[in-house]
């Protein structure tokens, strides 16, 4: 880098008093973009160039400041003064040194992955040079932009504790789901993101799910849903109530009712096969429902067989991969007490509860008597 172009420009520098605001960002990105040309410099060259952009770098505006930093963080003999004037001004020009400048030390990228600002913790999921411990704190962020970005970052080093947990958060966030699927090899930690997995994956998931056997030790396979419940949820979906549908799903998998909603919209349908499996819905009603509520399936042969042949599989299977997909806890047995509240095995009890309910207020009748 010829240092007489510098001298010049630092002379024009000197010169440009008269018009600062028009002249300094535009010194500013020259003098940058000479010394960015070459990957090397000598002491002179950087000591030049610190000279000149120390002088223009506090009054640059955010948009030029950003051009800056993203070119020093490239270069690996910036001065490291500028570098911490820019980190200083915060904004994108310190989140462009936080996502490049391999100057930056890691007790400083783990104090930013730990508890720093959210755009510059981003910038750092992003980065091509992390470790274990920088991962594990960026994962344990709540920040959905944090868990993108490193769900996006095809070289960070995602542990299986790590990748258990972006993918539990990643069961409402399917854009998070979508790049957790796309770097990461399936296994049963991505079960939650069955509802943003491609028709292939999903049919890996399921493998999965079959070889490891899931939930056949000390599970109960719980009781089926009796007939007023049963027809209660195949009427609303007949009659192409859709939130009711998605309302009384919710209930009998104790899920949140967005969550229901999504498995009801899954196009191919087979979320829903397998949420019908969990609370126990006989395979003759399913297949009523699919034939009239849900078109897509009911015109595809494929579709609509595939979601019948769903039903060989054990329930207890079915329900560990609903749970996961929703985040229950356990569907089976006595969660289904709330929406089988009306069947003839409830009575009793709930006779029971009604007569120690009306016994206290006639007590209380009988003792105001007295009084």
């Amino acid at each position: 880098m010829p240092t007489d172009i510098y001298a010049r420009l630092r002379d024009l520098a000197a010169s440009a008093e008269a018009k600062p605001s028009e002249m300094r960002p535009v010194l500013l990105r020259v003098t940058t973009d000479l010394f960015a040309l070459q990957p090397q410099h000598s002491p002179e060259e950087i000591r030049l160039y610190e000279e000149m952009a120390g002088r223009l770098i506090d009054t640059a505006d955010e948009a030029t400041l950003a051009q800056v930093a993203r070119k020093l963080a490239r270069c690996a003999d910036s001065p490291a003064s500028l570098l911490a004037r820019i980190k200083a001004r915060g904004g994108e020009a310190a989140r462009e040194i936080f996502l490049a400048d391999p100057q930056v030390e890691w007790r400083e990228l783990r104090h930013v992955a730990a508890s720093g600002p959210c755009d510059q913790a981003s910038a750092v999921a992003a980065r091509s040079d992390l470790d274990r411990e920088i991962v594990r704190l960026l994962a344990a962020r709540p920040e959905r932009e944090i868990a993108r970005a490193l769900a996006g970052n095809s070289l960070a080093p995602l542990t299986n504790e790590s990748l258990r947990l972006l993918a539990q958060r990643g069961r409402d966030d399917p854009a998070l789901a979508r790049a957790l699927l796309d770097r990461c090899a399936l296994t049963l930690d991505c079960l939650p993101l069955y509802l943003s997995a491609k028709a292939s994956e999903r049919a890996k998931l399921l493998t999965l799910a079959l070889e490891a056997g899931l939930g056949q030790i000390g599970r109960s396979v719980g009781e089926s849903l009796d007939e007023e419940t049963t027809a209660r949820i195949e009427s609303a979906a007949l009659r192409q109530k859709r939130a009711t549908f998605a309302l009384l799903l919710a209930d009998l998998l104790t899920c949140d009712s967005l969550c229901a909603r999504r498995i009801v919209a899954d196009e191919s349908g087979d979320a829903l096969t397998l949420a019908f499996i969990a609370i126990g819905l006989p395979q003759e009603a399913a297949a009523r429902i699919f034939l009239i509520a849900f078109p897509r399936v009911a015109l595809s042969s494929e579709l609509f067989g595939r979601n019948m042949n769903l039903y060989r599989l054990p329930r207890r299977i079915a329900s560990r991969i609903v749970e996961a997909v929703t985040g229950a806890q356990r569907i089976e047995g006595p969660r289904l007490a709330r929406a089988i509240s009306n069947s003839p095995a409830s009575a009793a009890p709930q006779a029971q509860t009604a007569a120690r309910g009306a016994s206290a207020p006639q007590r209380d009748l009988r003792k105001n008597g007295a009084a």
